[in-house]
C-alpha cells in the first residue's frame, strides 16, 4: 500500500504528517510513534506549539487554523501533500471531522483512515451521540434536549439538581456547565446570553449529573470490525476536567458497546468516548464522543499501541484483533498537573504537586510521564520549563494557556457550516 502512495520509508518507516500540534493528544501521539521509532511532521498555526519540542518531530508547517479558517487549512493540506511524499496523514485531533469531509479529495494523496461523513455526522456531536446510543440501546444519563433558554429551564427544573448543560459541540469539556442550583442556573442564564448562544439555531443537552467513577474507552476499527480496546479510569483530576493520573480497566460491557456502534456505522479508524462506571451495575453511562484516538499513551503502558494501529491502518493493512490489554499500569501528564493545581490560583500548590511527581508520591507513586518524558525525549522539558515558570509568575493564566491551546486546534463553528455544502461547493478542488 505503501508504494501507492509514493512510500520514500527511512529504514522502512512511512512519512507521517499530524493535523495539528498543540494538544495533548498529538503531544501523547508523537511520544507513542516516537517510542515505536517514527519520526512525525506537523501542521499547526503556532510554529512554537507543543508538539514541536521533541526529538521525535521533524519539520512543523505553519497552517491556518482550521476551527476558523477550515477551507484554507484544507486547501494549505492539500497543497502540501500535492508537494510532500507523505505516507500517512494521522488526524490527531477534530480535524478527522473536516478529513471525513473532504476524504475523497484525500484519499488519493496519502494513506488515511476515517470512517465516512455520514458516520462522522452520528457521533459528532453530543445531540446525535445521544440518539445514536438510544437507537443502540446503549445507556446514557437521562437527557433531555433544548433548543432556547426557556428548554433549558424546563429541562432542568426536569431533571433536578445537579445536571449538566452542554453546547452540542465541544472539545476539551469546553462548552459544559453544571447547575446545582438556581443560582448557578441564573449565571448560566447570563453567560449564554452574552456569548449569544440561546439562538434557536443552537441546540443543547441537559443531562442529570450521574453516580460512578470517571472512565474513557479508546478504540480501533477496520471497516466496523473493533481491533482494539483500552479503557482508563481517571485517578486524579487535572485542568478542564481531564485526567492527570489515570489507569487501565478491562470492561468488557465497554467492548460489546463497541462492537454495537462500530457495525452500526461501519466505523473506520479510531474512536473514544467518556462514560461514568457505575460499580453496582457493571455498566457504563456513555456521555460523550470524541470520533478520534485520545491520549493514548496509558493504553500503550497498557499494551495496546492505538497510534501504531492508526498508522497500519492508513496504510491500508488490516490488522489482527488483539487482546483488550492488561489493567493496572498508570500513567500521568505533568502539563495537566500543573494546570490543575494552578486552576485554585495557588504556586505552593503548583509547586508541591510538581514536587510530588519528581519525588513519585501520593497518586504519581506507581505512574509514568505520558505526555513529556523527558529522559527519552530531552526536549520535552522545554514546554514543562516555560509553563511551570508562567504559572509561578502568574497562576491565573491557567485559563488562558488552556483556552488559547484548544482554540488551536478545536473545529467550533466549522461543524455546522460543513454540514451545509460540499468541498466543491467551496471551491476545493
Amino acid at each position: 500500500m505503501g508504494d501507492a502512495f509514493g512510500c520514500s520509508m527511512a529504514k522502512n518507516r512511512p512519512r507521517i504528517l499530524f493535523s495539528e500540534g498543540s494538544s495533548t493528544n498529538a503531544r501523547e501521539m508523537i511520544t507513542a510513534l516516537g517510542l515505536g521509532g517514527h519520526t512525525v511532521d506537523l501542521c499547526d498555526p503556532e510554529p512554537v506549539c507543543l508538539g514541536r519540542f521533541s526529538r521525535f518531530v521533524g519539520h512543523v508547517y505553519r497552517c491556518p487554523i482550521s476551527g476558523t479558517d477550515p477551507i484554507g487549512y484544507l486547501r494549505f493540506l492539500i497543497e502540501l501533500l500535492r508537494r510532500e511524499r507523505y505516507d500517512v496523514l494521522f488526524p490527531a485531533n477534530e480535524q478527522a471531522y473536516l478529513f471525513a469531509w473532504a476524504r475523497d479529495l484525500l484519499t488519493p494523496l496519502t494513506g488515511l483512515a476515517v470512517a465516512d461523513f455520514a458516520a462522522f455526522q452520528q457521533v459528532q456531536t453530543k445531540t446525535a451521540f445521544m440518539r445514536l446510543l438510544d437507537s443502540l440501546g446503549i445507556g446514557h444519563p437521562e437527557t433531555r434536549y433544548a433548543r432556547s433558554w426557556a428548554d433549558i429551564e424546563a429541562a432542568v427544573t426536569t431533571l433536578g439538581a445537579p445536571c449538566y448543560v452542554k453546547t452540542a459541540a465541544g472539545t476539551a469539556s469546553t462548552g459544559v456547565w453544571r447547575v446545582d442550583d438556581q443560582r448557578t442556573l441564573a449565571a448560566l442564564g447570563g453567560e449564554l446570553a452574552a456569548r449569544a448562544h440561546a439562538a434557536e439555531a443552537d441546540e443543547f443537552v441537559v443531562q442529570r449529573a450521574c453516580g460512578g467513577q470517571f472512565e474513557q474507552s479508546h478504540g480501533i476499527f477496520d471497516h466496523g470490525r473493533l481491533v482494539a480496546l483500552c479503557c482508563t479510569r481517571r485517578l486524579a483530576e487535572g485542568a478542564q476536567g481531564g485526567a492527570s493520573v489515570k489507569g487501565g480497566v478491562v470492561r468488557p460491557a465497554v467492548e460489546r458497546d463497541y462492537e454495537s456502534i462500530g457495525r452500526r456505522l461501519n466505523w473506520h479508524g479510531s474512536f473514544s468516548a467518556d462514560y461514568f462506571w457505575e460499580e453496582a451495575h457493571s455498566r457504563p453511562s456513555y456521555i460523550d464522543a470524541d470520533p478520534r484516538i485520545t491520549e493514548p499513551m496509558d493504553a500503550y503502558f497498557n499494551g495496546v499501541d492505538l497510534a501504531e494501529l492508526q498508522v497500519l491502518l492508513s496504510l491500508g493493512e488490516h490488522p489482527a484483533r488483539i487482546p483488550h490489554g492488561t489493567s493496572g499500569a498508570q500513567s500521568h501528564n505533568l502539563v495537566q498537573v500543573m494546570l490543575g493545581a494552578a486552576s485554585d490560583g495557588s504556586r505552593l500548590e503548583v509547586l508541591r504537586q510538581v514536587a510530588r511527581v519528581v519525588l513519585k508520591k501520593g497518586p504519581y507513586e506507581h505512574s509514568r510521564e505520558g505526555m513529556t518524558p523527558v529522559l527519552v525525549d530531552p526536549p520535552a522539558a522545554i514546554p514543562v520549563v516555560v509553563i511551570l515558570a508562567a504559572l509561578l509568575a502568574n497562576p491565573g493564566l491557567e485559563r488562558r494557556l488552556t483556552h488559547g491551546t484548544i482554540a488551536r486546534y478545536a473545529l467550533g463553528d466549522a461543524i455546522p457550516l460543513l454540514t451545509r455544502c460540499t468541498p466543491t461547493s467551496a471551491g476545493l478542488s
